[in-house]
């Protein structure tokens, strides 16, 4: 960690003179995904200055909401003009380009359509998987914040914390299970042999463990005592995410399997969640409302026509060509960068829907619990997001 970013910073240096490269001799280390507002805020503190002063170098012209800006990276963000970035890449010494690959926010479709050195904050959307992440301060920084890209909680690369945006952003310390550092192994050598599908497939088999979370099902006691064992007997909604995360890899495992039997021709449902069920010593898998979740899925994952097989090869793009049309190849690869087809919403009802899709009122199987930008329904020149 950078020395000067950790603790009770030394008082800030206040002055009115411009702003030189020289007031900020100590370079932070650039954080992959870091959101503007934490680089600035760790850049201050690490240099010991006021963040307003850093901020009105950056602007041309007076900005009463710069002048004793108090801004929290957790909640708000830092929007940035093409000549303001000019001016904090001479101020940091950094290449613009470098810049850009690391913050998201200073990418060009998210800089400021404005003429001249512009910084405005702004509010992060209020809405799930929409806060920054907390990052990991054992590998990453201390005070650090990461994009959330639509994702809620995320297994840091250490496999000691789990970085979670939601409830202002908060850390699960998971060194007291080894277990789930385990599944994080697992997790990367699932994405290694079979791709991006793989990512995707443990996606949603963590939809599945968290309906099964919600509705006290299958692991229900053993998930218990991880959620003591981390600490958040009081706030157990906050550890489950981390806390299904073994029974998450042992389904996708299992998910996997009924991917290759799919493609032949005497495929039964019933025989996958049978041996789904003698897996976790759950019978209620089969018959039972334990489940439920899994048929949903397999609406989703049906036996594939006759000659499908055929066509079906081991490489990782056939593999991701193999998953139905609601999964969406990710950006990056690694755990957690592909999304599920099973869209029901952690922290909102899972066996109702939420939200009416107004192309299709709830009828597809993308809209059934909360509407969906990739409805089929939805007219292709509709740019509603």
């Amino acid at each position: 960690m950078t020395q000067g970013t950790t603790g009770s910073p030394p008082p800030a240096r206040t002055a009115s003179k411009p702003l030189k490269k020289t007031d900020l001799p100590i370079r932070v280390p650039l954080i992959h995904g870091e959101t503007n507002a934490s680089f600035l805020h760790r850049t201050a503190v690490a240099n010991h200055l006021e963040l307003p002063r850093l901020l009105k170098a950056l602007h041309r012209g007076r900005a009463a909401a710069l002048d004793k800006a108090d801004v929290q990276p957790n909640l708000q963000e830092l929007r940035l003009s093409p000549e303001a970035l000019a001016r904090l890449a001479a101020l940091v010494e950094r290449d613009e380009d470098q810049l850009r690959r690391a913050l998201p926010g200073l990418h060009p479709e998210q800089l400021l359509k404005t003429a001249g050195p512009t910084v405005r904050i702004t509010e992060w959307p209020d809405g799930l998987g929409t806060s920054p992440l907390k990052a990991c301060p054992l590998c990453l920084e201390d005070d650090a914040w990461l994009v959330a890209h639509g994702h809620r909680w995320r297994p840091c690369a250490c496999a000691r914390r789990w970085q979670c945006g939601d409830d202002g952003g908060y850390l699960i310390d998971t060194t007291p299970l080894p277990e789930i550092g385990r599944a994080l192994m697992e997790h990367r050598a699932f994405d290694h042999r079979i791709g991006p599908a793989g990512d995707a497939l443990v996606a949603d088999a963590h939809q599945v463990a968290l309906w099964w979370w919600v509705n006290r099902q299958v692991a229900h006691e053993t998930w218990r005592t991880r959620e003591d064992e981390l600490g958040f007997g009081r706030h157990r909604r906050r550890a489950a995410p981390a806390a299904v995360y073994p029974e998450t890899l042992r389904l996708a495992a299992a998910m996997d399997e009924w991917e290759a039997r799919r493609t032949t021709p005497d495929a039964s449902p019933h025989e996958w969640l049978a041996d789904v069920a003698a897996r976790f010593e759950t019978p209620g898998i089969v018959g039972g409302r334990e489940g439920e979740p899994l048929w949903h899925w397999l609406d989703l994952h049906p036996a594939l026509p006759a000659g499908a097989a055929a066509r079906r090869t081991k490489t990782a793009e056939r593999r991701w060509n193999q998953l139905p049309a609601l999964h969406h190849r990710p950006d990056d690869r690694g755990p957690f960068h592909a999304k599920s087809c099973l869209r029901w919403v952690y922290g909102l009802p899972l066996t109702s829907t939420t939200e009416f899709c107004p192309y299709c009122n709830g009828r597809a199987l993308s809209c059934r619990w909360v509407a969906s930008p990739d409805c089929p329904e939805r007219p292709a020149d509709d740019q509603r997001s």
